[in-house]
């Protein structure tokens, strides 16, 4: 009897112990999609944005957004895209670029991330570069979008990532998850985490994104406030689940 009772234990060991690797090894499956955003300011819609991810082939996608806003005599339109791998839901950015045109300065830049670990970012900026050389978990402005759907994807709440900014300049960004939250879109009505950046106390901003666990954890709303005036809220408008090239 102590002998049978002894082998039921062990093996509801081994059974939960199993149950508890399988879920550490959770693996976040990358979904190539397209999706359209309306932007708005303060009620007025200013125009859209999409947000595209492909398959390359050989564990390698990439992740582009491109939009075009104008508000009274300000235009505005960006492009940017990242490429980048995916080794067990940490992706490893190899290029990004960005572009911007429109009212004011023109600007564009364009950063490698050589596997040798070179960091090459031109043209560098004037104050505070980014160093010659990057280190394992980096990122740049758009991987770092798909990197946060991964950590949501496997349960995390806080984030903190290094990221070579579209300025050119190495800077750290934190994350939180501050709650789940049902919201209105374009597309129709989803239960979503909510997501706060961190910002230093002395900074004047407000940023907060939403994400449906349902739809891969995509990105549903970007929020954003800067001295008591939004800047601008991107609404998910429209979204489909596209073919491996």
């Amino acid at each position: 009897m102590i002998n049978r009772l002894n082998v039921f234990i062990l093996s509801f060991a081994l059974l939960f112990t199993c149950s508890i690797v399988n879920a550490n090894e959770q693996e976040f499956v990358i979904k190539p999609f397209e999706a359209k955003y309306d932007m708005y300011r303060q009620g007025d819609k200013l125009g859209g944005g999409k947000r595209s991810l492909k398959a390359l082939g050989g564990n390698t996608f990439s992740l582009s957004l491109e939009s075009d806003i104008e508000w009274l005599i300000f235009s505005d339109a960006r492009k940017e895209i990242s490429h980048f791998t995916n080794n067990n839901g940490r992706l490893v950015p190899s290029t990004y670029s960005y572009e911007r045109t429109g009212t004011g300065k023109d600007k564009e830049i364009n950063i490698q991330f050589k596997p040798d670990h070179t960091l090459i970012v031109n043209p560098k900026a004037k104050k505070s570069p980014a160093p010659d050389t990057w280190e394992d978990g980096w990122l740049d402005e758009m991987s770092l979008h798909m990197q946060i759907q991964a950590d949501l994807a496997v349960g995390k709440t806080k984030f903190e990532y290094t990221i070579v900014s579209n300025s050119g300049k190495l800077q750290v960004y934190e994350f939180e998850v501050i709650g789940h939250e049902l919201i209105t879109t374009g597309l129709g009505r989803f239960n979503t985490i909510k997501v706060a950046r961190v910002y230093d106390k002395n900074k004047f901003y407000a940023q907060h994104a939403w994400f449906i666990p349902e739809l891969n954890h995509t990105l549903a709303r970007l929020w954003r406030m800067k001295k008591g005036v939004e800047q601008y809220d991107l609404v998910i408008s429209s979204y489909e689940e596209t073919t491996v090239n």
